[in-house]
Formats: C-alpha cells, structure tokens, sequence
C-alpha cells in the first residue's frame, strides 16, 4: 500500500472537518488555508469525497464542507480505501480486487509463502486503519496543540 498525496490531503481535510467547532460547513477556501492544499485540487478531493459519501456539501452564505457521519463513525481505512483503493500491497492479498496469482505473477497462489507475507501486512495496515477515527485524530491533534501551548507558557 502506498498513500496518494490525494490520500494524505483527504485525511489531512476530514481531520480538518473532525476539529472545526460545533456542527458546521467550511468552505473549500477555509480548508485550503487551514490545510495548505490549492483550492483547485482541494474541490477535486472533496468532489471525491462526496462520491463516496464521506463529505456532504451545503450551498449558501454559511455553504461548504461538512462530514456526512460523525467523526467516531469514520474511519481512516475508509476514507484511504475510497482515494486510493485496496489497502494490500500486491494484488493477490487484496480483499477487495484479488487478482489470483497465476493471472497475476506467481505459478501457485496456495504454495505462494510471499502471498502469506503480503495478506499479513494487508492486515496489518487495515487493522490500523480501520481501528483509527477521525475522532481519535482529533483529540490527538487537540493534546498536540494543548501540549505546545504549554511548552511556550511560563
């Protein structure tokens, strides 16, 4: 599994989305100040992102972005798997997108002890993923900063 810049950018936005005060839209403009990432590319992230029912958007004065569930529903595998497909690292681990070995590379997928290695890393990295919130980012995010604060005040 490798992390697009579109991946990263996702999560950095829904992250974004999981912090922002009370139950309210934030404009592509907001977020691309908030997140560093151009405008431009940003609404193709967040078009993505409605496609796939993670981000719902409001038209309007007060218009924008806004999480579709709560952030203790969301997951980051996820939102990875909706940017960037399957979490497996070859397509023979894949859940999602199995390609059998003898279409893909190897002559034995049973025999295949490389095949074992890559279902365990595939699994490994969802566990991760699909165990981490946006909610659990949040609140790291939210110490992260509490915890600079601190260093600063004497």
């Amino acid at each position: 599994m490798k992390l697009s810049t579109r991946g990263d950018y996702a999560t950095r936005v829904l992250l974004e989305l999981s912090i922002a005060e009370g139950p309210r839209a934030l404009s592509v403009h907001d977020l691309a100040m908030r997140t560093r990432i151009s405008p431009k590319y940003l609404e193709q992230i967040m078009m993505r992102l409605r496609a796939a029912r993670i981000v719902r958007s409001q038209r309007g004065v007060n218009g924008g972005y806004e999480l579709a569930k709560g952030a203790r529903e969301l997951t980051v595998g996820e939102v990875v798997r909706a940017m960037d497909g399957p979490l497996a690292p070859s397509p023979c681990a894949s859940r999602s997108a199995h390609v059998p070995c003898p279409t893909y590379r190897c002559p034995a997928e049973a025999d295949c002890v490389l095949r074992g290695l890559w279902l365990d890393v595939r699994d490994a990295i969802a566990e991760v993923l699909d165990r981490t919130t946006f909610a659990d980012l949040a609140e790291r995010q939210r110490e992260a900063r509490t915890s600079q604060r601190a260093m600063y005040c004497i």
